[in-house]
């Protein structure tokens, strides 16, 4: 039997993740709440050109706009993230991105600043967990060209 991706490399030998779509929730809702979080494509690009080094993931949705522009932005924002060693988790709405990181608008992209090192120690370990499950789904994923798409909760 050949194995053509990590996934089913993975998958034969055990290993998966479970929880993503809340951990993601708990992620973005902990970093909104310590106001660690840049929404927004355009305030995501103007963040990531001067300070790469300080993020730890991307959470991009399905951009509404048919745009080709848009389309071009984020595909070059992936590739930078990729390049910079910052998780990229696709998301499935959007709307609920919004909704979670309280936009007034529809965001199709939300960054989480890393936190700094002696906030780590104290943090929850619900929040670690959480941060935890996304890294070992992100590593997954990594050499994947196409990255799956996470249900993000109602709520």
């Amino acid at each position: 039997m050949v194995l053509n991706s990590s996934y089913e490399r993975n998958m034969a030998t055990g290993f998966h993740t479970v929880g993503v779509g809340s951990s993601a929730r708990k992620t973005l809702l902990s970093a909104l709440e310590e106001k660690r979080l840049v929404v927004g494509l355009p305030s995501a690009i103007r963040s990531l050109a001067v300070e790469p080094d300080k993020f730890s993931f991307c959470f991009l949705a399905p951009s509404e706009n048919d745009e080709c522009g848009g389309h071009m932005q984020e595909v070059l924002l992936e590739a930078f993230c990729f390049e910079h060693e910052i998780y990229i988790i696709r998301v499935d709405s959007a709307d609920k991105l919004s909704r979670l990181v309280q936009s007034p608008v529809v965001a199709s992209c939300a960054l989480v600043r890393k936190l700094p090192a002696k906030k780590i120690r104290r943090m929850s370990s619900a929040y670690r967990r959480s941060e935890s499950i996304l890294v070992e789904h992100c590593e997954l994923y990594w050499e994947e060209p196409h990255k799956p798409v996470v249900k993000l909760p109602e709520k």
